[in-house]
């Protein structure tokens, strides 16, 4: 399997834009699609943060999805034609190897609790859960 990751270029947003907000049902923080302008100005926020790193999933030289670790957060996207064929498992190895390359430690992934897919994917490689994580939204 052809896998690879590839540094995110500015060219790049917009399908990572389009992945957001395809599988934002999926994330812990965001809720709704969200607008070009907003996740813009996220990337070009994070572009300045030591402790974000991302990449373009490339299988077979075609773009499949994204991988990003933020603040040993890593969090993986990949097109819904392209799942369940080993791509996540394998790209998560790779940004495993990357996060050594930038003496990153630890990792973890938070991940929803009806997210099973992603669940999986974690734990092929290695993951364990470590806790549980409860939250009231009292607005």
């Amino acid at each position: 399997m052809n896998i690879e990751l590839v540094p995110v270029k500015r060219e790049n947003w917009d399908i990572i834009l389009e992945l957001r907000n395809e599988f934002f049902q999926m994330f812990y923080k965001q809720t709704k699609p969200i607008q070009k302008d907003e996740h813009y100005a996220y990337l070009t926020e994070n572009e300045k943060n030591q402790n974000f790193h991302h990449w373009m999933i490339k299988f077979n030289k075609k773009t499949v999805g994204y991988v990003r670790i933020l603040n040993e957060d890593v969090g993986i996207m990949i097109k819904k034609e392209y799942q369940s064929k080993g791509i996540a498992t394998k790209a998560l190895e790779l940004v495993e190897k990357e996060a050594k390359k930038e003496s990153i430690k630890k990792l973890i992934a938070l991940v929803k609790i009806e997210n099973e897919e992603s669940k999986k994917i974690f734990e092929k490689n290695n993951f364990k859960m470590k806790m549980f994580w409860y939250e009231k939204d009292i607005s």
